[in-house]
């Protein structure tokens, strides 16, 4: 990829405590570079299909709102650090197909993403798929992709 500074930057964020390392890497390199940032969440909740009663798309309705308000909340904290561009998207759906998608539709030179952390709850990838997967989304979206360390 170019070493030119990105004019699109997309920060791929899970939403818990492990995800502070990640925005905070993304607002300063959007900073940095005074590229518009856009702040991406992915919703994946088919696996409650055979745990609810109603229908899975009430629960999609208020995952979608918290997701927006999340969202609305790191926006917020990125225009007053000084992030003049930012923006967010949550998308519902599979989120290894959501990552790629959102690769190709922001067109973003950069996406920032958490690397899995050892945590209560369930990592997307394991340690050993992250590397073939960054590999693999950098190449189909054509753009660089960051892994902010974190606790591994």
């Amino acid at each position: 990829m170019s070493d030119t500074p990105p004019k699109q930057i997309l920060c791929a964020v899970r939403g818990g405590p492990e995800s502070r390392e990640t925005i905070t890497y993304a607002i300063d390199l959007a900073l940095q570079t005074s590229a518009r940032l856009t702040f991406f969440h992915a919703l994946d909740a088919e696996f409650l299909n055979h745990a609810t009663i109603g229908p899975l798309s009430v629960v999609y309705q208020e995952l979608t709102e918290m997701g927006k308000f999340t969202m609305l909340i790191l926006v917020d904290r990125a225009k007053r650090r000084g992030v003049a561009d930012v923006r967010y998207v949550v998308w519902e759906g599979n989120i290894r197909k959501q990552l790629q998608r959102a690769a190709l539709e922001t067109k973003a030179e950069v996406m920032v993403m958490g690397r899995p952390t050892r945590s209560p709850t369930q990592n997307v990838f394991k340690h050993d798929e992250m590397e073939r997967f960054t590999a693999e989304l950098e190449k189909e979206g054509q753009l660089r992709l960051v892994l902010v360390p974190g606790t591994v």
